[in-house]
């Protein structure tokens, strides 16, 4: 895959940031792009909400990325979501156009601090709770950073907000050992985080990639196997793989004694 977020041989709840060092911070993909103006167009008021008060942070949005218009415009431009939090010790959620989410919709967290828009997430808080808000205190605008997350699906379906995940639960149990590498797909986030100039709040962008299992490669099937492997029954839980993990890891471990590449 393009991006591939497991490195260490086994899982563990981590920021992982690096620094973008002049990497863009959109990449383009015009597929995608014409499907998030579908999704716009069909319901705009679902996938794009701003808080009272946010248009000046908003218009920042073009002139950060090169591009002309504020949030909504630029979106419209681009592969990625698009999400904005204001600069208060609490960091909330304050502006999105969110098309291509996992699991999660923007009327369920806007105005949330951003630990609170985390908070369903096993662990995370103990973990790197203060991590995060050191972070984006921290982050300068000429110094962007990225991370990636990652899930196992079994749709390559790019826009899941909870109603339509739920609506693939049924799927989980079609899953086999034969069939797990054509079912099953692994999604990365590519998120990147700038701090806006004039306001102070940070930007950050979401890309998603989706590829067939059948696609990793060796290596990364073997990274795939050691963090199902590590992960607590909790974060298997919350990431909605704990009902096909069984014929999961046994397709990877046999692909991964095979040799198959």
């Amino acid at each position: 895959m393009r991006y591939f977020p497991l490195d260490e041989g086994h899982w563990a709840m981590s920021l992982g940031v690096r620094p973008l060092l002049g990497q863009s911070l959109v990449e383009p993909d015009a597929g995608q792009v014409a499907l998030k103006n579908q999704l716009l167009d069909r319901d705009l008021g679902f996938h794009y909400q701003a808080l009272p008060g946010t248009e000046a942070m908003q218009a920042e949005v073009g002139p950060i990325l090169g591009l002309s218009g504020g949030l909504l415009e630029v979106s419209r431009q681009v592969a990625e979501d698009l999400l904005l939090l204001r600069e208060e010790p609490d960091w909330p959620l304050v502006a999105g156009v969110l098309c291509f989410p996992n699991d999660w919709c923007l009327a369920n967290k806007l105005g949330l601090p951003l630990l609170e828009v985390h908070g369903p997430v096993p662990g995370f808080l103990e973990a790197v709770g203060a991590g995060t808000l050191k972070l984006l205190d921290k982050l300068k605008p000429e110094r962007p950073v990225w991370r990636a997350n990652w899930a196992v699906k079994v749709t390559d379906r790019l826009d899941l907000p909870p109603l339509v995940n739920a609506a693939f639960e049924p799927v989980k149990c079609e899953v086999t050992a034969g069939n797990a590498g054509e079912r099953c797909y692994f999604r990365v986030e590519r998120q990147t985080l700038s701090r806006l100039p004039l306001s102070g709040g940070i930007l950050f962008t979401v890309r998603t990639y989706v590829a067939p299992l059948a696609e990793l490669d060796l290596r990364e099937r073997e990274l795939l196997t050691r963090a199902l492997r590590t992960m607590p029954a909790a974060m298997l839980s919350y990431k909605g793989i704990e009902p096909f993990a069984g014929p999961l890891l046994e397709y990877l471990a046999r692909s991964v004694s095979c040799g198959v590449t």
